[in-house]
C-alpha cells in the first residue's frame, strides 16, 4: 500500500462497536488496577528520584523525541499524529513483566506503572493537544477532527481512572477475592479485548483490500 493512501483509509466503527472497544479497554485497566495497591504510589514519595527521570522520560522526552523525528522522515500528517498520540500514551503493565525478566527493580517499575497510569488520565490528553498543535499539518488535523482535550480528557478519565479508581479500592476492601479472581479476570480481559479488535478488524477488511 503506498504510503499516501492511507490517508485515504476509514474505519466504519458505529457508536455499539465504539462502545464495546472502549468496555474492552476498561476492562484490561480495571484488570491492571488489581495488580496495583496504594503502597504502589507511596513509594514514589520514598525513593522518588528513579521513578520520576523515569516519568520525565516518558511523558517529557518521548513525546518531545517523537515529535523531532516527525519532523526529520516528514510521514503524512496523520501518521504523523498517530506517532505522537502512542508517545503519550503510558507504558502500561506489560512493562513491569519485561522489568522481572530482565531482573530489575520491580519495585520501582510498579510504581512508575501506578503513577504513570494516574497521570496519563491528565498528560496524554495534554501531550496530544500541545505536540500535535506545534505542527501545522497534524494540529490542521486536531481542528478538522474537533479534538477538544477536556473532551479527550473526559474519555479517559471514564475509560482508564474510573477502573483505576474501581480496581484499588475493590483490591483494598477485598484482597482475598481480589487475590483469586486476578488472574483469571486478567486472562478474560485480554482475550477479551484481542477478540474485539479481531472482529473490528474482520467487519472492516474491505477497506484495507480495496488500498492494497
Amino acid at each position: 500500500m503506498d504510503v499516501a493512501t492511507i490517508d485515504q483509509v476509514r474505519l466504519n466503527f458505529n457508536p455499539q462497536g465504539l462502545f464495546i472497544i472502549n468496555t474492552a479497554i476498561g476492562l484490561m485497566m480495571f484488570g491492571v488496577a488489581l495488580e496495583l495497591k496504594l503502597n504502589d504510589f507511596r513509594r514514589i514519595f520514598v525513593a522518588p528520584k528513579a521513578p520520576m527521570i523515569g516519568l520525565a522520560s516518558q511523558f517529557i522526552l518521548l513525546p518531545a523525541f517523537t515529535f523531532l523525528l516527525t519532523l526529520i522522515l516528514r510521514p503524512p500528517p496523520s501518521i504523523a499524529l498517530g506517532m505522537i498520540l502512542v508517545a503519550a500514551c503510558p507504558g502500561g503493565n506489560l512493562s513491569n513483566i519485561v522489568t522481572y525478566l530482565a531482573r530489575g527493580n520491580c519495585a520501582v517499575s510498579v510504581s512508575m506503572t501506578a503513577v504513570s497510569t494516574a497521570a496519563a488520565i491528565f498528560m496524554t490528553p495534554f501531550n496530544l493537544a500541545f505536540w500535535g498543535s506545534l505542527n501545522s499539518h497534524t494540529a490542521q488535523i486536531l481542528r478538522q477532527v474537533c479534538l477538544s482535550p477536556f473532551d479527550v480528557f473526559i474519555n479517559i478519565f471514564i475509560i482508564l481512572g474510573i477502573p483505576l479508581i474501581a480496581g484499588l479500592l475493590l483490591s483494598r476492601a477485598f484482597p482475598s477475592l481480589v487475590e483469586k479472581v486476578r488472574k483469571p479476570f486478567k486472562i478474560f480481559s485480554l482475550v477479551f479485548f484481542i477478540g474485539i479488535v479481531a472482529a473490528a478488524l474482520i467487519a472492516n477488511w474491505q477497506y484495507f483490500i480495496k488500498y492494497v
